[in-house]
C-alpha cells in the first residue's frame, strides 16, 4: 500500500494520493445516492449505502486509499446528544444533559460503523489502503458546546475556560474517541485520522492543554492496542506547532491549505498536504501542484488537499489534478 509505505518513511517517486471529503457532493453518483436516505446520520449507519458512497471515489479515481464513509459527530450522537444536519445550516445538536452525557458510555449501534469498514476493507483491492478517522477532542466539544458551528470561537474559548465541567468532557471525549479509533482500526482500518478542525481557534498558551495533551494520549492509546497501525494528525492551521508538540510519535502530519511546506520545522516525518481546494475549484492549481512535488521529491509525502472538497468542483478538475500527481 503505497499510502502505508509513506507513512513509514518511505520515498517514492511518485507520491500516493486521496483527498478530503474524496466521498461527498462533488460526485453525481453519490448525490444519486443520498436522495435515498435524506437523513444523513441515519446515512452514516446505512452498511450498504456507506460501502457503496466509500467505494465510490475508488472505482472512478483509482485513488490510493479509501476513507470510510462517516462523520465526527458521530460520537456525540452515540453518546446521546441528538444530531440533525440541516441543509445550508449543517450540523444542530440539541442540548444534552450533561450529567447524563458525561456517564454515558458509546451506544452499541456504534457497532454499525465498525460492519461497514469491515465490509469495505473485504471489497476493497488489497493494494489500497482503508483511512478511518475520528474527531479530536477540542473539535468535537466545541461542536457538542455550541449546539452546532460556533460563529463566535473567541466566546466558545471564554466559556470553556470558566466552565465547571469542561475538564470532564474533554477527558470523557478523550476516552472514548481513543476507543473509536482502536475499534475503526481492528475492524480493518490501515489508518486512523485524527481532525482537529478547529485547532486555530484555540489560543496559543491553551493549545497543549485542550490540542496536544489529549491527541497525545489518544495516539498512545493507538500505538498500544494497535501497533501496527498507521495515524496521521491534521490540526487546521497548526502544522507547525503539531509538529513540534507531537513529532515524536511516530505518526503523520496533515498541513493545510495556506502553510508553505517550506517553512515547516524540519521533520522526517510523512507530511499530507496541502493544495488548497479553492485552486481545485477553479482549475488552477498546476503551479501549485508541482511546487508541493518538487518540496517532496525526496521525503515521504502523500498529496492531498489543505481541507475537504468543495461540493461544486468539476470532476474533470480531480481527473486533472491526479493525472499530474501521477505524471510526474
Amino acid at each position: 500500500m503505497k499510502i502505508i509505505q509513506a507513512l513509514n518513511g518511505h520515498t517514492e517517486t511518485q507520491k500516493p494520493i486521496w483527498i478530503m471529503r474524496q466521498a461527498g457532493r462533488y460526485l453525481p453518483e453519490y448525490r444519486a445516492l443520498r436522495k435515498k436516505s435524506p437523513d444523513f446520520m441515519g446515512f452514516c449507519l446505512n452498511q450498504e449505502m456507506v460501502v457503496e458512497a466509500t467505494l465510490q471515489p475508488i472505482v472512478r479515481f483509482g485513488f490510493d486509499a479509501a476513507i470510510i464513509f462517516s462523520d465526527i459527530l458521530v460520537v456525540p450522537h452515540f453518546l446521546g446528544q441528538t444530531v440533525h444536519f440541516k441543509e445550508g445550516v449543517g450540523p444542530i445538536l440539541e442540548h444534552p444533559d450533561w450529567e447524563k452525557i458525561l456517564d454515558a458510555s458509546m451506544s452499541d449501534d456504534v457497532h454499525l460503523i465498525y460492519e461497514s469498514i469491515k465490509n469495505v476493507r473485504r471489497e476493497l483491492d488489497s493494494q489500497k489502503a482503508l483511512i478511518g478517522f475520528v474527531g479530536c477532542p477540542w473539535t468535537i466539544a466545541s461542536y457538542m458546546i455550541s449546539e452546532g458551528k460556533t460563529n463566535s470561537f473567541d466566546g466558545l474559548v471564554a466559556r470553556a475556560k470558566t466552565w465547571p465541567l469542561f475538564n470532564k468532557l474533554m477527558d470523557k471525549l478523550t476516552a472514548v474517541i481513543s476507543d473509536h479509533a482502536v475499534r475503526q482500526l481492528k475492524s480493518g482500518a490501515n489508518v486512523v485520522q485524527l481532525f482537529e478542525s478547529w485547532a486555530s481557534a484555540v489560543p496559543d498558551e491553551l493549545q497543549q492543554e485542550w490540542l496536544f495533551e489529549p491527541a497525545e494520549k489518544i495516539i498512545h492509546k493507538i500505538q498500544k492496542e494497535a501497533p501496527e497501525a498507521n495515524v496521521i494528525y491534521y490540526g487546521k492551521g497548526i502544522a507547525q506547532e503539531a509538529i513540534k508538540n507531537l513529532g515524536h510519535l511516530n505518526i503523520g502530519f496533515g498541513v493545510s491549505q495556506g502553510t508553505d511546506l517550506s517553512n515547516l520545522v524540519d521533520t522526517t516525518a510523512c507530511l499530507q498536504g496541502n493544495l488548497d481546494p479553492q485552486k481545485l475549484l477553479s482549475g488552477d492549481f498546476k503551479v501549485d501542484v508541482l511546487n508541493i512535488l518538487e518540496f517532496s521529491k525526496d521525503r515521504p509525502f502523500i498529496v492531498n488537499l489543505g481541507h475537504g472538497i468543495l461540493p461544486e468542483t468539476p470532476i474533470s478538475h480531480v481527473e486533472e489534478f491526479i493525472s499530474l500527481v501521477r505524471s510526474c
